[in-house]
C-alpha cells in the first residue's frame, strides 16, 4: 500500500458517509479539533453542521474524485483532491461537473482539515439561487 492510499483511507470514507448524508460515520474520519473550511470563507467543526446547512440547497448532491496528490510537507501529510460534484437543486434544477479541490491534511488516520475551492458560487449566482 502506497503512502497515498494510505492517507486516501479517512478521506474516502468521509465522502462515501457525506454522500450518504449520514453525519455521524463522516464525523469518526475527523479529528477532534478538525474544520471544515468552504469558500466564504465557512468554517465547520462538526460534518452535521455542514450538512445541516447544504441540506436545504439540495434535493441531491454527490461528489466524485477524478485524481489526487500527495504532499508531505514539514513531515505533514497533504492531499490535494480534484473532482466534481453532481446533483439537483432544491428548486428541482439539475447541475453536474461542477469543478472543486479540496486540500486535506491527515494526521493520525484522521482528518485534521478540509479546505475546499469549488465553482459552486458561480453557477448559484449564474442560476440566481
Amino acid at each position: 500500500m502506497t503512502p497515498l492510499d494510505i492517507a486516501r483511507q479517512p478521506i474516502d470514507r468521509f465522502i462515501q458517509a457525506v454522500n450518504a448524508g449520514d453525519a455521524e460515520a463522516a464525523q469518526r474520519h475527523v479529528a477532534p479539533e478538525g474544520r471544515l473550511v468552504f469558500p466564504g470563507p465557512v468554517t465547520f467543526h462538526r460534518v452535521a453542521d455542514f450538512l445541516a446547512l447544504s441540506g436545504p440547497r439540495y434535493q441531491r448532491v454527490g461528489y466524485t474524485y477524478s485524481a489526487m496528490e500527495l504532499a508531505q510537507p514539514e513531515g505533514r501529510t497533504v492531499v490535494y483532491a480534484q473532482g466534481t460534484v453532481a446533483g439537483v437543486f432544491a428548486n428541482g434544477t439539475a447541475f453536474d461537473n461542477v469543478r472543486y479541490i479540496d486540500r486535506f491534511e491527515i494526521r493520525d488516520g484522521l482528518i485534521v482539515s478540509k479546505e475546499v475551492w469549488s465553482d459552486m458560487a458561480d453557477l448559484m449566482r449564474r442560476l440566481g439561487l
